[in-house]
């Protein structure tokens, strides 16, 4: 799979490449994806399974609480947990769940006797519980929650859910011809964008796709959908607003527009497929070093170090192309970019490059000869340069620079023209 060569104005000056480039250029053409803007790049969700034997008496007091029927409650671990049943599809018999500290524990597998040791408790954290501790403060509370309901307690396994929500991008009409997945399970969910009465009939006009999802949740599950509204809908609209209003653009100024909306590119990673990744022998997704491999991914701070890189892998197995072989350059931009790791509760990735010193004459020049290579290496043609260095971020700045020289539109066009032809004539093509 071909990728997009990545520039910004400041490698432009130095005739080199920018992996953090905003100005990306292939055979096809060239983006401009300075109004894509990353928000936020996080752990959505961890479910921490850990395998002992029940502690009886514990869970007879859990379930004696249960029994009180609808409403039930129960004070234990420093707080107070709704106490209810498991769902069908969970595996597990009861349920203790907190909405305001954002944890829910799942206890006694189904088709694991009590008395036997086996996977008997599951426990969940939402978003805002992560986003106010680190992983170690994560594990060390769950650790905590299961050494009091099992004995000879095992961490076995976790999965987790990393979440990239973005604004200046959206799912283009042609997604689905363009999406790439081996998955055979899809879900596409359209909002509707005008509903008419007319008598007995109702007539309604769909509008843009509002969720897709790929493949199952017992596997690798890729989800995109409007954040904005599905945050709206589970009344959490406050809370990730707060999130995104940290995010910056390149200049420091506020990332976030709240009069648009946010979507979310969501991968999903059962425990099963995170302990497929824990077989292989992870990379640094930065310098390629091998890390070492006896690194296991049975609690989640084990994972922490490997997030970027599953991220990537993700991002390839359910991709986005522009072309047969050529990948699509958002998709590109969603791949490289993030970071997911913690090192503060309150710790966003932010990008905040040093602007150039646009206005600068020789910098313009040196930008533009640059450009002009890498055009002609690609093939362009005049009237697609022309358009190309319209939205490369650096026109008015060259439009200035040939103004003041007497040159006007049809002597630029000229100029263009002769510039192309000279590097592929002469082999000056970067």
């Amino acid at each position: 799979m071909k990728r997009w060569e990545r520039y910004s104005i400041a490698s432009l000056t130095r005739g080199e490449e920018d992996p953090r480039g905003n100005l990306f250029i292939s055979p096809k053409g060239q983006v401009n994806l300075h109004k894509v803007r990353l928000l936020h790049a996080g752990v959505d969700t961890v479910r921490q399974l850990y395998r002992g034997k029940p502690c009886l008496a514990q869970f007879d007091e859990i379930i004696n609480a249960y029994q009180q029927g609808r409403g039930a409650t129960i004070d234990l671990f420093g707080a107070t947990w709704a106490v209810g049943a498991g769902a069908a599809g969970s595996g597990f018999r009861y349920r203790l769940q907190n909405n305001d500290l954002g944890v829910i524990v799942f206890l006694y597998a189904r088709h694991i006797k009590a008395e036997n040791v086996g996977t008997h408790v599951k426990i969940e954290l939402s978003p805002h519980f992560i986003h106010e501790r680190t992983p170690a403060e994560c594990d060390a509370y769950m650790e905590n929650i299961a050494a009091h309901l099992l004995a000879q307690l095992e961490p076995a396994g976790c999965a987790v859910h990393l979440a990239l929500d973005v604004q200046g991008w959206e799912p283009p009409r042609d997604f689905m011809d363009r999406f790439v997945t081996r998955s055979k399970k899809v879900m596409k969910v359209d909002g509707i964008d005008t509903l008419t009465f007319d008598h007995s009939s109702i007539a309604t006009t769909y509008g843009r796709t509002e969720t897709l999802m790929f493949g199952t949740a017992g596997a690798l599950q890729c989800a995109i959908y409007n954040k904005t509204k599905e945050a709206h809908h589970r009344d959490k609209l406050h809370f990730w607003e707060g999130i995104w209003k940290d995010a910056t653009r390149d200049d420091l100024s506020p990332a976030y527009d709240p009069d648009k909306d946010v979507w979310r590119i969501e991968m999903r990673f059962h425990q099963s497929v995170l302990a497929e990744f824990a077989r292989g022998i992870p990379c640094n997704v930065d310098t390629g070093e091998v890390l070492e491999d006896g690194h296991g991914f049975a609690r989640f701070v084990d994972t922490v170090p490997h997030l970027t890189g599953i991220w990537r892998s993700a991002l390839q197995s359910y991709r986005l192309d522009t072309c047969r072989d050529l990948i699509d350059p958002a998709w590109q931009l969603f791949q490289d970019d993030p970071r997911f790791f913690c090192q503060a509760p309150d710790f966003l990735y932010k990008r905040a490059r040093k602007a150039p010193g646009l206005g600068n004459e020789k910098n313009v020049c040196l930008a533009f000869g640059n450009l002009i290579s890498i055009y002609a290496r690609q093939g362009l043609r005049t009237h697609e340069a022309i358009r190309h260095l319209q939205r490369s971020g650096m026109w008015e700045d060259l439009a200035a620079y040939y103004r003041r020289r007497g040159i006007d539109k049809h002597g630029f066009r000229q100029l263009v023209e002769q510039k192309l032809i000279e590097r592929r004539l002469l082999g000056r093509a970067a």
